[in-house]
């Protein structure tokens, strides 16, 4: 069976995924926003994050991925670390596979996670919130982007809509997008 990988990102108005590398999503993201992340991590096999996301919110019961050039391996029963250089989205089922198979993955962030996850044309469905917030700089979505609509942001790297939904009276927006097809 083919891994399937949905990237599950709130942003701001102004396209940042948070202020800071250590600003959870919890911090300012709406309460509608939080169900449906927690629906998404629990629906997902494995969720595949950076090490700035791991540590912003740390599960030890958590299947997860954690990206990053300084640990590698096994550092909990359900939490194995990885240089993602010389990997490809296609190589993690069978790294995890003695622990929990993985058909469904869910891409959690950070903007470098995004980013290895789209040269790889392996984002599959996105999962996109926006809130009804600015923060005038902080982490983007993608590197080098300079679009400020987050919508933008995905359709001009060739996303399409295949949803949108008002989520509350404050105007949290949520968007489901797939790539174009070939």
């Amino acid at each position: 069976m083919t891994t399937r990988f949905t990237l599950t990102v709130a942003t701001s108005a102004d396209g940042f995924i948070s202020r800071s590398t250590d600003e959870p999503p919890q911090a300012w993201a709406s309460p509608e926003e939080q169900d449906l992340f927690f629906r998404d991590v629990e629906a997902a096999d494995w969720a595949v994050m950076g090490r700035n996301t791991h540590l912003a919110a740390d599960r030890p019961d958590r299947r997860r991925i954690i990206f990053s050039t300084k640990t590698g391996g096994w550092q909990r029963p359900t939490q194995l670390w990885l240089d993602p250089e010389t990997l490809t989205p296609a190589e993690l089922p069978t790294l995890v596979s003695d622990v929990h198979a993985l058909e469904n993955g869910l891409i959690l962030g950070g903007t470098r996670v995004h980013d290895w996850f789209l040269a790889h044309d392996a984002i599959h469905k996105v999962h996109l919130t926006i809130e009804p917030v600015a923060f005038g700089e902080g982490l983007p979505i993608f590197s080098g982007q300079q679009d400020r609509d987050p919508v933008t942001t995905f359709t001009r790297r060739g996303f399409h809509i295949l949803s949108e939904d008002t989520l509350n009276g404050i105007g949290t927006r949520y968007l489901e997008l797939v790539p174009d097809a070939p």
